[in-house]
């Protein structure tokens, strides 16, 4: 792919030209349109992330991916099916690890690893990528701390009404909402983009 990325700026500009963005990936991705080393990149993918100007998580393929701010409402309409949280876990449909950290998480951005140790709990990896799939949870960086992946809310992100404000459509309008907006669908195989165009819960 063409390498676009110099700056942070850069990084986000593609973020937002594709929609959805996975960090790492051979054929596409930021690292695959990176002109800087990946120690570089690195850097450029905690500011950006810290920026607020994109969201971040494993939002596609399990793998660390960025979504622009005019994708994520609607990616988080669809892949939670309109639900909060709280109204899944009411419900019954929230596993019991997922609700133990999202009980964990609180309004504080908190550091993955060490809610990992304090909870002890088995599973604990794949239950925060699944609701990093969901879009209960985004990451953002702890400050002077490379790599220290602090788990959030997207809601005491970006702010509640912004991340709810496409709750009112339907999963079909959001889907196709998805594809209008995120070009970077192309480059997924047909099984991914199905998934990325689903409901997750």
């Amino acid at each position: 792919m063409e390498l676009k990325i110099h700056t942070v700026d850069d990084l986000i500009d593609c973020v937002n030209e594709y929609g959805i963005l996975p960090f790492w990936d051979e054929s596409f991705s930021a690292y695959a349109m990176s002109a800087v080393n990946f120690m570089k990149l690195w850097v450029l993918r905690e500011k950006a992330v810290n920026s607020l100007k994109v969201a971040y998580g494993k939002y596609a393929n399990k793998k660390m991916t960025f979504v622009s701010l005019d994708v994520f409402p609607h990616l988080a309409a669809l892949r939670r099916d309109g639900y909060d949280f709280d109204s899944l876990s009411d419900e019954g449909r929230a596993p019991r690890r997922e609700i133990e950290i999202m009980s964990a998480v609180g309004e504080v951005p908190t550091p993955s690893y060490e809610l990992g140790k304090k909870l002890e709990m088995k599973g604990y990896d794949g239950a925060v990528t699944s609701l990093q799939n969901k879009t209960y949870l985004c990451v953002t960086f702890k400050k002077s701390s490379m790599g220290s992946a602090m788990l959030n809310r997207p809601e005491d992100v970006f702010g509640y009404d912004f991340v709810r404000s496409k709750y009112g459509l339907s999963a079909e309008q959001n889907a196709q909402e998805i594809i209008k907006l995120a070009k970077g669908l192309q480059f997924f195989d047909e099984k991914t983009r199905a998934k990325i165009l689903s409901s997750a819960v």
